[in-house]
């Protein structure tokens, strides 16, 4: 497992950004292999994309998106539980988050620099995936 599940750093303008990291993440032998109209991704072969580029929402700063690969989601609540302590404010409760990956289970924390922290697992309680198989008539 690693520690860094992956970035997400907030850009003026996706498309310029994008066209230079086309090219230099290239360098690197890695892709764009996400790429949505306010969010686009690059990995290297046969990896998950790790590096992620999103249009900027917040006026006058920028948000950093910093996503921390956990075990299970026992951490991911704990996690939740550490930083309500701490009084950070929670962004998003634990929950599964199907548009990503239907076991992607995450909480998201403001940590005190004002960032946002997810907390990130592969969770073992996500609904079956449906058979590729046909089904036949009983």
């Amino acid at each position: 497992m690693t520690l860094l599940e992956h970035v997400v750093l907030q850009v003026d303008d996706l498309n310029a950004v994008g066209d230079w990291y086309d090219e230099i993440v290239g360098l690197a032998g890695g892709a764009r292999t996400f790429d949505r109209p306010n969010l686009i991704g690059y990995a290297l072969p046969d990896q998950p994309a790790q590096l992620f580029f999103s249009s900027a929402t917040d006026p006058g700063g920028r948000q950093t998106h910093l996503a921390l690969r956990v075990e299970d989601e026992a951490t991911v609540r704990r996690g939740h539980e550490v930083a309500t302590a701490l009084g950070a404010e929670i962004l998003h409760e634990p929950r599964l988050w199907p548009e990503y990956g239907p076991d992607y289970y995450a909480v998201f924390i403001r940590d005190p620099a004002g960032n946002n922290l997810e907390l990130k697992c592969h969770a073992s309680t996500a609904p079956p995936t449906p058979s590729a198989q046909p089904s036949t008539p009983a």
